[in-house]
């Protein structure tokens, strides 16, 4: 059967107690023998100096403790014996009793080293066990004995009233040490049904609560971090997803933008292979032809633009740029189409307006506004490009048309998704490739900048972004 947290928990906390509790009772009781052990030497002792004085005053030995034998304990036994070892006389041996040197005797030899000793053994002479107590006094050492008794053993014995308090702090502690490995394999037991809840994919939260101690703040912090990254798991998913279906739609809308130029240029190249046409008409399908391939040449570059943009690296410097300058080229650069479309450009950003960017970026940014003016806002319409407001960090700018607009503004928040069209067929009719705005966001959004896009007022588009203040 397999034993639980909480079995080896409270079998090894027992186990260290129990080995605790019964050093500090062995050393208690011994400790408490020893006492009783000096008490009663002292004891002895004081019966010692007592015979210690009568001999002094008392050639015989037998004199001495006929007048000694009322004052000490009836069974008591005396000997004396000289420093040599030899006993002169013993209470309890009838004179004349031949007896061994007694030089060698444990209590003998204590009180020959530090004037007193004493010993627990059984006697030679009587083959009775004696507490034996020696003291040297003058040219003597005078030895009281008392029988080894029950009387004297249960005076020795140590007390069982301490024995039974550290069998009740035992018993309490135990059951503390129950209550603690029940809390405690609580926490653990939640831990393991967690895990194995995990592990099968069947976690309940709400059924995942932990006891209120630091094994419970452990397994609640689990519990978080797991919820934490299941929702980040299901957050990267969500964006897997949504990557796999931008790449999708990227793809789809890429091989619809190739398919009609690419499907245009084969027909000019094929009626010109396959049919004797006159120069004139051979020449008209070539420059068609030409200005396809021109047209998938802006469609690659405007690709890569975008794909810098999205990941962007060293190669667009950032320095201060004079903004009505890049307007002022990108509408010199623009000015054929804009002048065929009747289109006129007016700028008041002031010619000392320093922004901090790349001067290419921007150059894109309003040529591309420009274009788009001139590929869906009509004829005869006006440009307006205004500086509107500054605050600690960066410049705000208005770039306005005075075109048809959008009538729908469901459309509006969309203008800057690659290959939108408001209408089916929009780009391919009036030129363009499909991406001028994207890349107008992306540059934007390069600088740390925002842009929103709004039907004008008075009709036509307005775009408002921010680039950063060079200072």
């Amino acid at each position: 059967m397999k034993i639980s947290y909480k079995q080896r928990l409270t079998v090894s906390f027992c186990i260290i107690l129990a080995g605790f509790t019964v050093g500090v009772a062995v050393f208690v009781q011994y400790r408490e023998k020893i006492y009783k052990t000096e008490a009663l030497e002292e004891k002895l002792d004081a019966c010692a100096d007592i015979t210690g004085r009568y001999l002094d005053r008392h050639d015989r030995p037998a004199a001495l403790f006929d007048s000694l034998s009322q004052l000490l304990p009836p069974d008591m036994r005396v000997t004396l014996i000289d420093l040599q070892g030899q006993v002169l006389y013993d209470n309890r041996l009838t004179p004349g009793t031949p007896l061994e040197n007694h030089a060698h005797r444990p209590e003998i030899l204590q009180a020959a080293q530090r004037g007193k000793g004493s010993d627990i053994r059984v006697s030679a002479s009587n083959s009775r066990k004696y507490l034996y107590y020696a003291k040297q006094s003058g040219h003597y050492y005078i030895r009281m004995a008392l029988p080894y008794d029950i009387q004297v053993r249960h005076f020795l014995k140590p007390g069982n009233g301490f024995l039974y308090y550290i069998l009740a702090l035992f018993a309490a502690g135990i059951l503390f040490i129950h209550y603690v490995a029940g809390r405690f394999g609580k926490s653990i037991r939640k831990l393991r049904d967690f895990s194995m809840a995990v592990g099968s994919n069947t976690v309940n939260i709400a059924d995942t609560h932990f006891p209120d101690d630091e094994l419970g703040e452990i397994g609640a912090k689990i519990v978080q971090n797991y919820l934490q990254l299941r929702t980040n798991e299901k957050k990267i998913e969500l964006e897997k997803e949504k990557t796999r279906k931008l790449k999708q739609e990227l793809t789809g809308n890429v091989a619809h933008e190739l398919r009609t130029p690419v499907t245009s240029i084969r027909g000019y190249l094929e009626t010109i292979l396959e049919q004797q046409l006159d120069p004139e008409k051979e020449r008209q399908f070539l420059q068609k032809a030409y200005r396809q391939t021109l047209m998938l040449s802006e469609l690659i570059r405007d690709m890569s633009l975008l794909t810098k943009l999205e990941e962007p690296s060293g190669m667009f410097h950032l320095q201060p740029v004079e903004l009505a300058a890049v307007i002022n080229k990108a509408a010199v650069d623009l000015a054929p189409a804009l002048n065929a479309q009747g289109i006129e450009v007016t700028s008041d950003v002031p010619q000392d307006t320093l922004v901090r960017g790349n001067e290419n970026l921007l150059y894109t940014v309003f040529r591309n506004l420009m274009e788009n003016v001139v590929h869906y806002a009509g004829k005869n319409v006006k440009i307006v490009i205004a500086q509107c407001g500054e605050d600690d960090d960066f410049l705000h700018f208005s770039f306005a048309d005075t075109g048809v607009g959008i009538a729908d503004e469901r459309h509006l928040q969309r203008l800057f998704e690659r290959f939108y069209r408001v209408t089916e067929g929009r780009t391919r009719d009036t030129g363009g490739t499909g991406l001028g705005l994207a890349i107008v966001q992306h540059s934007i959004a390069f600088h740390k900048g925002t842009i929103t896009v709004r039907n004008r007022p008075g009709g036509g588009l307005q775009f408002l972004f921010t680039l950063p203040v060079s200072r």
